[in-house]
């Protein structure tokens, strides 16, 4: 009813002050539909109700910043069960790993890995974090390298606890030495970790070295494969559902740019097409691959070349159907992680955006064909959509923040020992 008079009003206000040259109006209706806009979205305040669930929603997420994890002693991978910290080993350096598994290395490495120096610059340290139920790949690193898997950091809460591989002296000259020719990204890095001074009075030198190739685009223009690609898409790249449509979109972005434009040529010489490459921001560049064919067919290339960490992901897009979609969308929203948590749209707040973009769009074309008071209407339909959206999707939101605070404190009422269940 509000709406109504409102519109009535507008009307009776707005539309007598129009000049009747058919040319004129379209072009005054340019700037009086802005100006109706935003009055109109004026009137469609958020609602009190909205702003209470917000309000918990955000005491909440204060809460949960503050809501420690049982502390973690064991993790599992592949089935099994570690106790933590899992010792450091060395490894038989007769033993090389195969090539497709280093280059998958590499790219992950690349991806998500650090080289540092020790502290009294004895030598260098090559480490990965994951989050605790990522263990995997860190198992792969332990496997193949030796080095240690330790906790990181403990779980608080929406930040998961954090394991760490980290491999130290002997082993981790062994690694850089066996992942440098693969590297892109931290190659310079890696063959300095390699070739380590003995002589004290080199290492200062090295260690700042080291620390002007992290400020810079040290990467280097070097051929890529599939493993690599796999083993960087998996520390890096983002796949995208939009809206639980039967469309994707695989996205790496990055801070400097070499990298991505090696994975681009590949994929140019491999597939035809290497995607977009594009500043995003001020700082960073991001790599885009579009259209379902395509990306279905890169996902399914690194499959088939180790991809690990986001292999569920991975299958789950190779069978998007327009049919399949909203189950799609649903099952790839459990995989994420806790970045977005609460915020995602479910299939019922994807249809709701459709709608409001339908109506945008709707009143958009009224308002090129001068058609101001049809125009107005659809706007105040606009405004009352985005109203339910937001409501709706804070109670979603409070919903799952609710039952996430519920599992965790029942993880600490349990003292489960850190034998906490995977996930969200």
């Amino acid at each position: 009813m509000e709406e109504k008079r409102h519109l009535k009003r507008l009307e009776k206000t707005l539309l007598p002050r129009m000049v009747t040259t058919s040319n004129l109006i379209f072009d005054r209706s340019q700037t009086l539909l802005d100006v109706i806009e935003a009055d109109v979205a004026r009137t469609f305040p958020n609602n009190k109700e909205f702003q209470e669930v917000q309000t918990k929603n955000e005491q909440l997420r204060a809460e949960l910043r503050k809501s420690r994890w049982p502390e973690l002693r064991h993790f599992s991978s592949n089935g099994r069960n570690y106790i933590l910290p899992l010792r450091a080993e060395s490894r038989d350096s007769s033993l090389l790993p195969s090539e497709p598994k280093l280059a998958y290395l590499a790219g992950f490495f690349d991806g998500d890995g650090c080289v540092s120096c020790q502290v009294n610059l004895s030598g260098c340290v090559l480490q990965v974090g994951q989050s605790f139920d990522q263990a995997e790949i860190l198992m792969l690193f332990y496997e193949t390298f030796g080095g240690s898997i330790r906790l990181e950091k403990g779980g608080l809460g929406l930040c998961k606890p954090l394991l760490c591989w980290k491999a130290c002296g002997q082993s981790a000259r062994r690694a850089a030495q066996l992942l440098a020719p693969q590297s892109i990204t931290k190659r310079e890095q890696l063959l300095l970790a390699a070739q380590w001074p003995t002589a004290r009075c080199h290492r200062t030198e090295c260690s700042a070295e080291l620390r002007a190739l992290k400020e810079y685009d040290s990467a280097v223009a070097a051929p890529c494969s599939w493993e690599y690609f796999a083993g960087f898409f998996d520390a890096e790249g983002n796949v995208d559902q939009q809206l639980g449509t039967a469309t994707l979109v695989l996205r790496i972005t990055q801070k400097h740019p070499q990298v991505l434009k090696c994975l681009r040529e590949f994929l140019a010489r491999r597939l035809g097409k290497g995607g977009t490459f594009a500043k995003s921001g001020e700082s960073l560049h991001v790599l885009r691959v579009c259209g379902l064919t395509s990306c279905q067919h890169i996902m399914q290339q690194l499959l088939a070349a180790g991809l690990l960490r986001k292999a569920k992901q991975a299958k789950l897009v190779l069978g998007l159907t327009s049919e399949r979609a909203a189950q799609v969308s649903s099952e790839l929203g459990h995989l994420a992680g806790n970045q977005k948590f609460g915020r995602r749209l479910d299939t019922a707040g994807q249809e709701r955006a459709r709608k409001i973009r339908n109506a945008q769009g709707q009143a958009a074309r009224l308002k090129r064909r001068g058609q101001v008071a049809e125009a107005i209407a659809k706007l105040g339909e606009v405004e009352v959509l985005k109203e339910e959206h937001q409501l709706l999707k804070a109670c979603r939101e409070n919903q799952q923040l609710l039952e996430y605070m519920h599992r965790l404190q029942s993880l600490q009422d349990n003292s489960l020992d850190g034998r906490f269940a995977q996930g969200r």
